[in-house]
This record gives structure tokens, sequence and C-alpha cells, in this order.
């Protein structure tokens, strides 16, 4: 398995583009903003788009994007739109580079950059400025110009040549990414970078929008384990705090991006930037996950942010449409924060044609597995990054031990940590018995990554076995007892029970119809606190209809209960409750004296995204979905 990672993105042709923000800092003329209209029924597709980055002047909204998202030579194209739904194509701010970006970068017309990064469009108080990054891909060779206009309506763009210079040999930065910010005490600074060296700020002089003279950038955040994948800052202050938004693994691969978006806070808006944790960003664990793809939604990520109130906000990022050959395109949504000040990204305005926000996570639960009632679990072994180990550990209910299966339309299934974002496969491709079991990024836009694709199997007692579709379908296997501290390796499989797991969903979950992605199991006509004997049955996705349910597991079984936490009953089958009876779904109270067994379920994963619900007389299959 080739351990090579891109630095950068080539042109959208390939599906390979930069991803950066934009903030409007002040507030515009007649830019009080107005809450956005409901979304309508149909839902219209949403436009093309890269690296969005969103404005308001007057009664409109603007969006300025990456010019590889069109044709070579548009760079930086612009839409507008009054409700953030419909949105009218501009053109592009300018046509050709400026001659200063190609003498700064060394290149002449025929061998220049077709597309220009990033833009971040900010209103100074006397102007809008148009911020943007040019770059040779894969290297840090790079530029961040300025153009200027004094209107959005009535442009009249205006060259106002290099902000900052970054080049190879020279210093680790990669000067692209722009994003402006003006703190509390109303100083401009220019936050930006990438790969090579991670998140810098700098200060600029307010009266031209370039480096202030003698300032030098500091360091805001990074990642030192390879390939250092983040990108694109945005800071906006809120109620004594700065906020950096950033990107973190990688756009850009279609289907295959795995990107996301992470938070951190700063009392200053130089740092230390700290996550929810109180993990600095500056620490390779550092970053409070707030958005990822779901749905058609894949590798969402580049979060601009506009505040437009005190507690409100909207926030516009690209993704890469599942349904429509990953096509890049424009989520807009809104912004909240919880009581403790921390941000909340809802859905997007233009909601997803599916129910749910994509696969529920799980935890991984290898059989025999308890310790003075305690149970052991699957985890990314000390919360690693690129090649951490996967072995067991004491439950201790967080996400380096929660993962996400996803069926592969080249077969099998992707088991992915929900803390690191990189996902289980057969170490360095050792595909031999008593070979590792590690993690590494996705490697899914590569013929080569069958070392990360796994199948999995129900045993007939309710438990799965998860082996790799390498040749030998070898098998994850504990070592040893399965007690905390075991490694999990491959072997040749036997049927033994320290190959086998079971998969317990974590919090609240959808148990959707696998056919349409539309309906999902509730309770009809339930009521809280009532609902004993009511019938279960498919229907459309109601967040008031009692279709949320926890699976909570039945100690030394591979068996649940389906608990309806609206309703405080658990699933039972009809056909097990009274002999005879028609195959139906019921929810009863728990101190039923036929419950027990008739409640007690087995859940088990398949390698095309579906779940086998099974209890004595009845079998369904679901998605098993986060609500």
């Amino acid at each position: 398995m080739t351990r090579t990672r891109p630095l950068r993105r080539p042109s959208v042709a390939a599906l390979v583009s930069a991803l950066v923000v934009g903030l409007l800092g002040v507030a515009a003329p007649s830019a009080t903003a107005a809450p956005p209209p409901p979304t309508p029924a149909a839902r219209p597709t949403d436009p093309i788009a890269h690296d969005p980055t969103l404005a308001r002047e007057g009664d409109w909204y603007y969006v300025a994007i990456t010019g590889d998202a069109g044709p070579d030579d548009t760079y930086i194209p612009l839409k507008r739109s009054r409700d953030l739904v419909h949105w009218e194509e501009l053109g592009p701010v300018f046509t050709e580079l400026q001659p200063w970006v190609l003498e700064a970068l060394g290149v002449t017309a025929a061998n220049a950059p077709r597309d220009a990064w990033a833009p971040d469009l900010t209103w100074s108080g006397t102007e809008w400025r148009l911020y943007y990054s040019v770059s040779q891909f894969g290297t840090n060779n790079s530029v961040i110009g300025l153009m200027t206009t004094p209107s959005l309506a009535e442009p009249d763009w205006q060259d106002q040549g290099l902000v900052v210079r970054s080049e190879p040999g020279a210093q680790p930065d990669n000067a692209i990414d722009p994003n402006l910010v003006v703190d509390a005490d109303g100083a401009t600074w220019l936050a930006f970078g990438s790969f090579f060296s991670g998140i810098q700020l700098v200060r600029l002089d307010p009266a031209t929008g370039k480096v202030a003279a003698g300032a030098e950038p500091v360091q805001i955040a990074r990642r030192s384990t390879g390939p250092n994948a983040q990108e694109n800052p945005t800071i906006v202050h809120r109620d004594g705090y700065y906020y950096l938004f950033l990107s973190f693994d990688f756009c850009c691969r279609g289907v295959e991006s795995d990107y996301r978006t992470v938070v951190g806070r700063s009392a200053d808006v130089a740092g230390p930037y700290l996550d929810a944790d109180g993990v600095p960003l500056l620490d390779d664990k550092g970053g409070t996950e707030v958005m990822r793809g779901y749905n058609e939604f894949v590798g969402a990520g580049g979060a601009d942010v506009l505040l437009t109130g005190e507690d409100t906000g909207l926030v516009v990022n690209h993704y890469y449409d599942a349904t429509d050959g990953a096509a890049p395109r424009l989520n807009v949504r809104t912004l909240s924060w919880t009581a403790d000040g921390w941000p909340v990204v809802s859905e997007p305005l233009n909601p997803s044609r599916s129910i749910g926000h994509g696969e529920a996570f799980v935890q991984i639960v290898p059989r025999g597995a308890s310790t003075g009632g305690q149970s052991t679990v699957v985890e990314n072994a000390g919360c690693g990054f690129e090649g951490a180990n996967i072995a067991l550990w004491t439950d201790l209910d967080n996400t380096c031990q929660q993962w996400q299966l996803s069926a592969r339309d080249d077969g099998g299934t992707r088991i992915t940590n929900r803390f690191s974002n990189a996902v289980a496969e057969v170490a360095g491709c050792r595909n031999v018995d008593g070979g590792n079991v590690a993690q590494w990024g996705w490697l899914g836009f590569l013929e080569s990554n069958d070392c990360q694709r796994w199948s999995l199997t129900s045993t007939a007692d309710g438990w799965t076995t998860v082996a790799s579709v390498l040749p030998g379908g070898r098998a994850w296997t504990v070592q040893g007892a399965a007690t905390p501290g075991a490694n999990v390796a491959i072997s040749t499989p036997t049927g033994g029970t320290d190959q086998q797991f079971r998969f317990e969903p974590v919090g609240d979950v959808l148990l959707a119809s696998p056919t349409d992605m539309t309906t999902t199991l509730g309770v009809n006509g339930c009521k809280a606190g009532r609902g004993n004997g009511n019938q279960v049955r498919f229907d459309p996705r109601d967040p008031a209809g009692c279709q949320t349910w926890q699976l909570r597991s039945i100690p030394g079984t591979a068996t649940v209960q389906v608990v309806s936490p609206d309703s405080g009953k658990v699933l039972a089958s009809t056909a097990c409750l009274h002999r005879g009876a028609a195959d139906k779904l019921r929810v009863v109270d728990t101190r039923s004296p036929s419950a027990g067994r008739c409640s007690a379920w087995t859940l088990a994963p398949t390698d095309d995204g579906t779940w086998t619900l099974a209890t004595a007389g009845t079998t369904r299959e679901v998605r098993v979905l986060i609500p």
C-alpha cells in the first residue's frame, strides 16, 4: 500500500482544488441580515462551488469560490442569492493572472496555474477586500493577493498586488487559504496556511490591507503527524472569544473525500486556541469536530462563517455530491451556540434527500469482554493517528472507541475511527497470520486499497467476524484474553470466539428502511410514557414521532434490547409474543412476562450497509443512522 499524500490539489477536472474559508468581519452598508426563509418543499440543485466565502450587501448574499469549480481561466467566480437556496451566476472577478503573480511564482502565462484558490471576501468599512491565493500544486511556491471594489452590486475590481509570499527552501509556510479577522481592539489580522507548517496569523495595516511593517507570522494551529492535513482557517469573534474553524483531512477526492471541520477558541486572537476538552490546536489531538459529510454530502468542509447577530450566523461549505458524479456543490447552514459557548452547525438549509445524518457510530465489543462488570471495547489505541494500533481497552465512552461502518461499492466495508477519521487496515498490507490491525488515512482514491476493506459475516448466535478482503480472508483476532490491552491482529478464520465481535450503536439512532431511505421505524400513536402494545412500523421521518431508538446490550450475549426512549417501552415481535400471530413489531412494557425473550434482538451488520435485526419469529433489515 503506497504511503503517498498529495500536499495540495490540482484542478477540478480531476476533482482537486483549494478549500479555504472567508469571514465577513465588519458589517457592510445596509447589511442587516434577516433570518433566511424556510426551505422550499422541492429540493433545488445546489450550485457548483469550491471554497466558498459568504458576504452580504443590501438584499443579496454573495458567494465567491475557487476558480477551478468552472472552466480554466475563470479566476474567482461570483454568485448571488436572496434566499441562500437559489443562486444567480455573476461571472469571475478576473480572467487572467496579474503580471506580478507570474513574476513572483517564476512562471509564464503558458505554464501558470489555471485557477486562483480560496477567496476571502471582507468589508473594510470603505471597500470590499477580496483576498485570494495562487499556488503551484504540491509546493509552497504560493502567493496571496488582494483585489478591492467599492460595491459587489456594481463591481469595479482593482488589483492591489502581493500580500504574502512563500517559496520552497525559504520558509515552511504556505501562502494560501487567506482569512481576515478584525479583533476586539480594531486591529486587522490575516490567517493563512495549510499543509507544510500549519496555520499562521499575521497583523495587517488596516489602511492598505497589506502586512504591517515589521509584522511576523505566528503559528496558531498545526498537526505534526504526517500528512499534516489541515487548512482553511476562519476566525470569528463572539462573546469574548475568537473561534478558529479549520478543515481537517482531505478534500478534492470526489466521493473518497474525508474533509471535516473542527474548531477551537481563544481569548486572544493570536492564541493559544483550545478545543472543548482543553486540548491546544497546536497539539495533534486538538480540535472539536463540528461538521462532517453524510448522505450525499461527501467531504463537507471549508466552513466560512458570516455572523448575522449576537447568537446567530451562517456557515457555507462545499461538498461532493454522491448522487451526481461527485460534483462539487454549495451547502449553506445556520450557526448557533451551546450554553457554554461552543458553535453548533445545522443541517443545510437545502437539506438532504435522505433521512438521518449518516451511518451511526458504534462500539465494537469482543466476545467474552467483561472485567468486573465493565465492558472492554476495540479502540484506536492512545487516540493516535497514522499508524496507530488497534487494540482492546476498558470502555471509556469516548470517540477514540467509536467507529463508523460504510459499505463500499467496490466490495467490503470501511471501518472509520470517529476521533482520528482514519480507517482500520491490515497494517502495511502485511497479509499473514499475526499481521497487525492498525489505522491509516483512507486511501480509497487509490486502486490498492484492499488492505483497508473488510468483510462482515454473522455467526448463528448473532456475533460477527471481521475479515480482510485480501486473499485468505484473515479475520480480526483478539490475541489472548479479551481484556484491556489485548492486541487485535489478523489470522486464518477458525470460527473461534476470539474472532467474534458485536457492534453496539452509540446514543439515539434511527432504524431506517433499507430500500427507500425516507422512512424509519416509529411507534404508531406514541406519547411519552404511553404506547404499550402499540404497533411499530416504517413511516416518513417525523422528529416528534417517537422514531429514535437506543440499543442496550444484554450482558454476556450478542443481543440487545431495542428501547423507545420516548415511550419507555421495548421493541418486541408479535410472532414471538403470541404463537401463530402475524409477524409484526410492537412495543411492550419491560415488566411484561414475555418481554425478555421476545425483546432480545441480535443486530448484525452486512457489507451492503444494512443491518439484520432478528428475534424469535421476526427478522427485519434496517439501516442504522444518526438521527
